[in-house]
């Protein structure tokens, strides 16, 4: 009897040290304040993230970054060398995949790389992010897996699939559900409006307006539906 009590007084013990021990790992796992890149072990920040911002994964090619980290609050991105970065990295020589996830707001000299998604605002030079939502204003231009929202650049927002209204000198979306607003609009499968010099579309159900119109029925100046 003495005996069978020990046992399950010990098992008790153990479950009791390995249960706090989980606790104090997963503690050890969020972070307040963390300096970007993000270390490994951190899988969540709640609070402020501040640094270069680059996703190792993209920037580096470690293939070590497996888990999604996520950043809920304000990331400041400080990056003097983001004007070079932005015309010399190619988005499409990475695989498009999503480690990094960003809720909240982002204010960044330079801009995300290709293994990072926003929910939230976004101020910055560029973005090559993964997807992002809400409102986004880029100095330069985006170029996005999927986008739904507000986008906003000087140059081009480029996207796979987008939802919402996207402004910019040139429009470039595979999917586009919403409005593109530009000099050059382009989508190969669009539902909504394009307002610009030039709009085409290979499969369009709404309004081009502009100077030229062109969609899978016909081409026409002015209007075209």
């Amino acid at each position: 009897m003495k005996t069978k009590s020990f046992l399950l007084i010990a098992i008790l013990w153990n479950s009791l040290m390995f249960c706090q021990s989980s606790i104090k790992i997963n503690k050890s796992q969020v972070r307040l304040f963390a300096v970007t890149p993000l270390n490994y072990e951190i899988k969540r920040v709640n609070g402020l993230a501040l640094g270069l911002g680059y996703d190792p994964k993209y920037l580096f090619k470690d293939d070590d970054l497996t888990e999604m980290q996520t950043v809920n609050g304000l990331n400041l991105e400080i990056n003097p060398l983001g004007l070079l970065y932005w015309l010399f990295y190619d988005p499409q020589k990475f695989e498009n995949a999503e480690y990094i996830k960003m809720n909240g707001l982002n204010l960044s000299l330079a801009g995300y790389t290709r293994g990072i998604s926003h929910n939230g605002i976004s101020i910055s030079m560029y973005n090559y992010g993964y997807s992002m939502n809400g409102l986004m204003g880029s100095l330069f231009s985006f170029e996005i897996e999927k986008g739904k929202g507000v986008f906003l650049a000087t140059l081009k927002v480029s996207s796979k699939e987008m939802k919402g209204i996207s402004m910019a000198a040139f429009n470039d979306s595979e999917v586009m559900r919403g409005v593109q607003l530009g000099l050059y609009n382009r989508n190969s499968n669009g539902k909504g409006l394009q307002l610009g010099l030039v709009n085409k579309s290979k499969k369009m159900k709404g309004l081009q307006i502009g100077f030229w119109n062109k969609n899978e029925k016909r081409t026409l100046p002015i209007i075209n539906f």
